[in-house]
């Protein structure tokens, strides 16, 4: 069974996707045509034209491709082989802020391919970087153009003391049974002494974690209280001794989830992931729990077992590493498993954990000068399936390993790199000289060829702050969707211009969050946000027929309104 195949609720189509063809006539001119399963399916979309400079390439191929909406500039088109062309006048300005220890290969190829060339100065005019939270939080500036894979304060995902406290704040104030996906923790040294109140009273299994450690660095599995290491700070997690094994063999997934706004909330899981096998058969038994290859399933631990069995095959489930399609068709052969109630769960894990952060990451973004433009993150979420096939959250990676440490690895992440930067959206950087853009013009047949700051601004005039004041304050569901669309600011309409143009550009991502569906998660957030209701009713209104919001929105922005 593959879960990409299937009805995405969000927007009935498969896998929230839409496509476009457009010609090349003005704005004004271009349609947007049938939506049908063949053109959701399709590759992006790339002319070939002839070239009016005369450099001798008749057919050049130019990677961009174009937003839905008149005087929006285009997108760089990112892809893994080197099959497309940006002309020089656009390739010259394309900068990637290389780390010297955070940029994969995989990744490196992928931008490479696209045309960007790789810097090693923070300094540089750069559109974008693959960089981790430390390097960034040395940033002294960011230009308006560039992109940061981290949004400010991500460590309330990331770290596992805030990731837990974010989630026991809410599990007190809602309840069990809507946040019931982490195991019980505790953490030290503050939380010592009830920590062994409860072993020395109900024993039991637990895992010790360092806070900021990944790869499986530092953990320790202990049934006894004084096992636990004294000299730092650790999370003590209760061990999930019933796992859902494969043949015998323990496992869990490496998810992955993006999150491309605050405010609107935007949230995307990948339909495809990594199901890690330990290399050693799970025995129950306390006189097993310092085997390191038999109760963790971190392929940087395991591989360094001679029994460990890489493989290269996607389709098959084999080795010590499956895709988490084969997983499902692995599962799907079980007549008792129900794979959509699984990854439904799963949504629900991904959804309700961000909405956890979300007043820390919100605050954060706000204190900061940059738009909406210049972060997005992609999380590694580590999640366990038990004996019961309920899924459990065990840890959340703000900076999840893009290297190929196993063919698989290569196969998936590179998918998952080209998808994910097609999915955030980069433009041309606003740096090209009156001539440059005067022949990008000549050749694209358009006016907005490059980023512009007015499409992300944050600075709201005196009658948008009214409208907002009015709905937050009168925020029951009920009247703002029957008033919220009927007079759309031009705030609102760049806000939805660029939640439809994400929606065309999905890849292998699931939209999860805005639905027509999420407005149930509303009583989880900590404020009331407008941009949310605002999506929420434009859900509501268009999630069955998008052809006729996304035509509301043409009409505007054929007059510049989004611009006003």
């Amino acid at each position: 069974m593959t879960i990409r195949s299937q009805r995405d609720s969000s927007t009935s189509t498969c896998s929230g996707k839409l496509s476009s063809i457009y010609n090349l006539e003005d704005d004004e001119m271009y349609s947007y045509v049938d939506i049908t399963e063949r053109l959701m399916m399709a590759r992006p979309f790339r002319r070939t034209i002839v070239d009016p400079v005369g450099s001798g390439d008749k057919n050049l191929l130019l990677s961009m491709r174009w937003s839905l909406f008149a005087h929006v500039p285009p997108f760089i088109i990112f892809h893994s082989n080197d099959t497309g062309k940006l002309p020089d006048q656009i390739t010259r300005h394309l900068l990637w802020w290389k780390t010297k220890r955070n940029t994969p290969k995989i990744l490196a190829a992928v931008v490479r391919n696209s045309g960007f060339k790789t810097t090693n100065r923070s300094t540089d005019n750069w559109c974008g970087t693959w960089c981790s939270t430390s390097a960034y939080t040395k940033l002294r500036r960011t230009k308006n153009f560039s992109k940061v894979n981290h949004f400010p304060s991500c460590d309330e995902l990331g770290d596992k003391i805030l990731l837990w406290r974010n989630f026991r704040r809410m599990r007190k104030k809602f309840g069990a049974n809507n946040f019931y996906y982490m195991p019980m923790t505790f953490v030290l040294p503050g939380e010592r002494a009830n920590l062994r109140k409860l072993m020395e009273k109900n024993g039991g299994v637990w895992i010790v974690k360092p806070p900021d450690s990944c790869a499986g660095s530092g953990i320790k599995i202990v049934s006894n209280f004084y096992e636990i290491p004294t000299y730092r700070s650790y999370v003590v997690q209760r061990y999930i001794s019933s796992p859902r094994l494969i043949d015998g063999i323990k496992f869990d997934m490496r998810l992955y989830v993006l999150l491309t706004s605050i405010d609107p909330l935007r949230i995307y899981v990948y339909n495809e992931g990594l199901v890690r096998l330990a290399t050693i058969k799970y025995v129950n038994r306390v006189d097993t729990l310092s085997d390191r290859f038999m109760h963790l399933t971190n392929t940087s631990v395991n591989k360094v077992n001679p029994n460990f069995k890489p493989n290269d095959d996607p389709n098959k489930c084999k080795g010590n590493m499956w895709s988490l399609n084969c997983l499902w068709k692995y599962l799907a052969a079980m007549d008792d498993v129900d794979i959509l109630q699984i990854w439904t769960k799963i949504k629900d894990i991904a959804i309700k954990t961000v909405i956890s952060a979300e007043p820390s990451l919100h605050r954060a973004w706000k204190r900061t000068s940059m738009t909406a433009y210049n972060f997005y993150q992609l999380f590694g979420f580590d999640v366990l399936l038990d004996r019961q096939y309920r899924p459990w959250l065990l840890e959340v990676n703000d900076f999840p390993s893009m290297e190929p440490d196993t063919p698989l690895c290569k196969l998936v992440k590179g998918q998952l790199a080209e998808d994910y930067l097609n999915l955030v959206g980069f433009h041309v950087p606003d740096l090209l000289n009156c001539k440059e853009l005067r022949l990008l013009r000549l050749i694209y047949r358009k006016n907005a060829i490059c980023y512009n700051r007015q499409l992300y601004s944050n600075v709201l005039t005196r009658q948008v702050r009214k409208k907002q004041y009015n709905f937050i304050n009168k925020a029951t569901r009920k009247y703002y969707l029957k008033s919220i669309l009927k007079h759309l600011t031009p705030d609102d309409v760049r806000v939805l211009i660029r939640h439809e143009d994400e929606i065309v550009q999905t890849g292998g991502f699931e939209r999860i969050f805005p639905t027509c569906e999420t407005y149930k998660y509303f009583p989880f957030f900590e404020a009331v946000r407008y941009y949310n209701l605002l999506l929420d009713a434009w859900e509501n209104e268009y999630t069955h027929n998008r052809f006729r919001g996304i035509e509301r929105l043409r009409k505007l922005c054929r007059k510049k309104y989004h611009l006003s």
